[in-house]
C-alpha cells in the first residue's frame, strides 16, 4: 500500500507503465520498511528528486500563463537587467520591425544599438556595414562565411544582398547569441540564405567545410576575437575553406560594449603574405580599422 501511495503520489495522479515505474515500485516496498513515519518521509522526498517526468501527454500542456510564471522583461519591469542586452535586442525587434522585411529588421537593430550605446561608434559601425555591402555586391560570391555571429546584424546584411541559391554559414561560440541570432534571421525572411552553427572555428571546422558544400568560401568575415582572427583564418586555409579567390574582410575596431583584448594583426598577416592582395583598407578608431584582402592566384 506504500508503494501503490507513493507511485501515485510522485506521478500526480497517473499511473505510468514504464521502465521507470516499475523500478520505482521495485525499490518502495523496501522503503515501507522504515520504522518511523519521519525515515519513510525522507525516502520518499529522495525518490522524488531523481523521478522521471511524465510525457507531456501524460500530464496534459498548461500555458505559462495559466500558473504564472511568465514575467514581464521589457525595459519598465524591474527584471529587465537579469536578460541582458541581446535578449532586449530580440524582443524591440520584434515589437518594432515588420517581420519579412529585412531592411526593417536591421533598422530596429541601428535605432536599439544607438539608444543603448548613446550613438558612440555608430560612424565607424556604418563604415564597415556600407564596406560589406559593397564587398557582396560587387563579387557577388556564392558561399559566405561570418565568424562571430553576434546577433546576426551583419549576417542580415551579408544575406540580403545575396542572391537566391546562394549561402551564408555563420558561426558563433555563444549559444545564446546563436539562438537570438537565429530567431532574428528568421523574422527578417532570411533563414533559407543562412545557416547558423554554434562553435569556434577549431571545433567546427568539418561543419563548416561540409555546409559550404565542400567548397572554397568566396567571402570570410572575420567579426569575433580579434585575437583570433590569425589563428583561425590559417585553420580555415589548411581545411581548404579559405583558398584562392576568397576575399578576407576583418574589423579590428574596438566597438562600445566589447572587452579591450589583444588586437588582432591581421593586416600584418596579410602583408607578409604575398598570396593576399589588400585591396581596401579604412582605419577607424585609433589603431583600430577595416581591411578587405583577397587571396590571388599566384603564377
Amino acid at each position: 500500500q506504500f508503494a501503490q501511495k507513493a507511485i501515485w503520489f510522485m506521478l500526480g495522479g497517473h499511473w505510468l507503465g514504464s521502465m521507470a515505474s516499475r523500478r520505482i515500485a521495485n525499490i518502495l516496498p523496501r522503503l515501507a520498511a522504515q520504522r518511523t513515519p519521519l525515515q519513510a518521509t525522507t525516502a520518499m522526498r529522495r525518490l522524488q528528486q531523481h523521478a522521471v517526468p511524465l510525457a507531456p501527454a501524460a500530464r496534459s500542456i498548461v500555458n505559462a500563463e495559466e500558473i504564472g510564471t511568465v514575467m514581464r522583461v521589457d525595459k519598465e519591469h524591474w527584471s529587465s537587467f537579469m536578460f541582458g542586452r541581446e535578449r532586449q535586442l530580440l524582443i524591440h525587434v520584434i515589437n518594432t520591425a515588420t517581420e519579412g522585411d529585412a531592411s526593417s529588421v536591421m533598422e530596429s537593430m541601428d535605432t536599439f544599438w544607438g539608444k543603448t550605446f548613446a550613438m558612440e561608434g555608430t560612424s565607424s559601425w556604418s563604415v564597415r556595414g556600407e564596406m560589406v555591402d559593397k564587398v557582396i555586391l560587387e563579387k557577388k560570391p556564392t558561399r559566405c562565411l561570418e565568424i562571430g555571429t553576434y546577433c546576426g546584424y551583419s549576417a542580415l546584411r551579408i544575406a540580403n544582398c545575396l542572391p537566391e541559391g546562394h549561402i551564408l554559414v555563420s558561426i558563433e561560440v555563444d549559444p545564446l547569441f546563436a539562438a537570438i541570432a537565429t530567431k532574428i534571421i528568421e523574422y527578417a525572411g532570411l533563414a533559407h540564405k543562412v545557416k547558423v552553427l554554434m562553435g569556434t572555428v577549431k571545433s567546427q571546422s568539418d561543419r563548416i567545410g561540409d555546409s559550404l558544400g565542400k567548397a572554397t568560401a568566396d567571402f570570410v568575415l572575420c567579426d569575433h576575437s580579434k585575437a583570433l582572427f590569425v589563428p583561425d583564418l590559417k585553420i580555415l586555409e589548411d581545411r581548404g575553406v579559405v583558398g584562392p579567390g576568397t576575399i578576407v574582410m576583418g574589423d579590428t575596431t574596438l566597438y562600445p560594449g566589447e572587452a579591450e583584448g589583444e588586437a588582432g594583426n591581421l593586416l600584418e598577416y596579410f602583408a607578409a603574405h604575398p598570396k593576399y592582395r589588400v585591396q581596401r583598407h579604412v582605419g577607424t578608431e585609433q589603431f583600430g580599422g577595416i581591411t578587405v584582402s583577397e587571396w590571388v592566384h599566384l603564377p
